[in-house]
């Protein structure tokens, strides 16, 4: 049996976003705190995918869904606030749960996030 590969987009876009979360964590902020357009104009600057909020507002639904990331803060204009379960998961569980999120989920949009998505990046 065939072990399913991840979607490259989706894995591009969900490994910036906690590579966003664990860089606040790194200068002693508890979790990332952003608007979803703030987020996606980070995202996209990395990464030259065509990141929309409504596209970030999926995938952090999604991973919250999956344990990864807890969701706080909000409302409509008012940054969210997200935070990984890196610590109270522990290391090694943690990035298998991203792996085996990356294996069954694909983001619902990656064809048009991946419309402006560059090789030379």
């Amino acid at each position: 049996m065939q072990q399913p590969e991840a979607d490259e987009i989706t894995e591009q876009l969900a490994m910036a976003f906690l590579e966003l979360i664990h860089e606040r964590r790194l200068r002693g902020k508890p979790h990332l705190a952003a608007t979803l357009e703030t987020t996606a104009q980070w995202i996209a600057e990395r990464t030259a995918l065509e990141v929309r909020p409504r596209h970030i507002q999926v995938l952090a639904k999604a991973m919250a869904e999956a344990g990864l990331i807890e969701i706080g803060g909000g409302g409509i204009g008012r940054p969210n606030t997200y935070a990984s379960r890196e610590d109270s998961m522990g290391p090694e569980q943690f990035w298998t749960q991203v792996d085996a999120f990356l294996m069954v989920w694909a983001h619902p949009s990656r064809r048009a996030l991946a419309a402006g998505h560059r090789q030379d990046r």
